[in-house]
């Protein structure tokens, strides 16, 4: 950011907001020769801080004399001025970055399909990490609480940023209200408020849970994931979006790292990166398998469009077909996939369908192994 970009910048804000924000970090107010002035100064360590913020916008020079307060604050923070700026123009929050380090992504790009599977699993860790405090389960076999689901949608993507390929995620402070209302925190709150939101309680459970998990596998005791309980659980969930992010590239390795905001002033003492490669991915599924229930299946009418079809290229000795069939259950978003066998008869009609588009309905059982589903014993009809 130039400095032509950053004087384009401060008639945005708000010296409210600044005097906030210098609150909120650690600035003490001083008393001022005028009152149309206000005074901080901070001490860390040796290094003294002051400086001077206008509490009118009818100085003349104004806009300079608020760089001059960013400069201060960028000194003291040992940060560039364009970094306090966006501090101040997002709400406050806490940084996640999920890194991908692999072959592919030295020069800071990644496939489009692998970008998006990226972002589904970053959404999945943070989701997940809100399900296990919201309502602790070995396994959550419907992952919709309201809780988790108001913090996700809060969040917003950063922009991406250079060493190898970084998805990065901002999650803005946000509390529950007494009537199960998501309530964003604004500059304005007090640092002990931005400690104690849900959103810093996501955080943090998100790295010291990737810490345990790391830990366990490394001394060679996951089962100590596998016995916790109580608040402490880890579900299989979580354990889930590791995989996810982690099935890429065999070479690959990802590393989550969190960025605490400067708001809460006190920062967990955790670790704030942690990584992961692809030689966890065996025992992180097998720790799955033990607290993953076993699933029976259940029974139901699935609608969707065919996406694959797939059978004996010989047509005689053709008895029958297999398609994947693209649905959506109950008030989810994400589209789901599922295997689906059907004698010859049926399987015309689904690569008539499958040709045309159009929507099919398959009444069975839908049965999950490890990441596919298959739906037994169908039913099928074109819609």
């Amino acid at each position: 950011m130039t400095v032509n970009d950053i004087l384009k910048a401060v008639p945005e804000l708000k010296f409210t907001e600044l005097q906030a924000y210098l609150r909120n970090t650690g600035w003490a107010r001083i008393e001022a020769p005028k009152q149309s002035i206000a005074l901080f100064q901070k001490q860390i360590g040796n290094n003294f801080f002051e400086t001077l913020l206008p509490l009118s916008k009818d100085y003349s020079d104004y806009t300079y004399r608020i760089v001059d307060v960013l400069e201060n604050i960028a000194q003291a923070e040992n940060r560039e001025v364009h970094q306090v700026l966006t501090d101040l123009s997002i709400p406050p929050g806490d940084t996640v970055r999920f890194r991908v380090i692999n072959k592919d992504t030295v020069g800071g790009t990644i496939s489009f399909l692998e970008g998006f599977n990226l972002l589904e699993g970053a959404k999945k860790a943070l989701f997940t990490t809100a399900c296990d405090i919201v309502q602790p389960e070995k396994y959550h076999k419907r992952l919709g609480l309201k809780g988790a689901q108001q913090f996700i949608e809060e969040c917003r993507l950063g922009q991406t940023e250079k060493g190898s390929f970084i998805a990065s995620v901002i999650c803005p402070f946000v509390n529950q209200t007494p009537e199960d209302k998501a309530q964003q925190l604004s500059i304005f709150n007090r640092a002990e408020e931005f400690r104690h939101s849900l959103t810093r309680k996501v955080t943090t459970r998100l790295m010291s849970s990737l810490a345990e998990i790391k830990s366990a596998i490394d001394r060679g005791e996951e089962n100590r994931i596998v016995d916790l309980e109580g608040e402490n659980i880890i579900s299989g969930n979580f354990l889930e979006s590791i995989v996810e992010l982690n099935s890429t590239k065999e070479t690959s390795e990802i590393e989550i790292v969190t960025s605490w905001s400067v708001f809460a002033k006190e920062q967990p003492q955790i670790a704030r990166a942690i990584k992961f490669s692809n030689d966890y991915v065996p025992v992180l599924e097998n720790i799955i398998s033990k607290v993953k229930p076993i699933d029976k299946g259940f029974e139901d009418d699935f609608i969707g469009k065919i996406s694959l079809t797939k059978a004996n290229p010989d047509i005689h000795s053709r008895n029958e077909g297999e398609i994947v069939l693209n649905y959506i259950i109950g008030d989810e978003e994400k589209v789901s996939k599922a295997r689906v066998v059907l004698n010859n008869e049926d399987y015309e009609k689904a690569c008539e369908a499958h040709k045309q588009g159009k929507t099919v309905s398959i009444r069975g059982k839908l049965v999950t192994v490890g990441r596919s589903k298959t739906i037994e014993n169908p039913s099928f009809k074109i819609v």
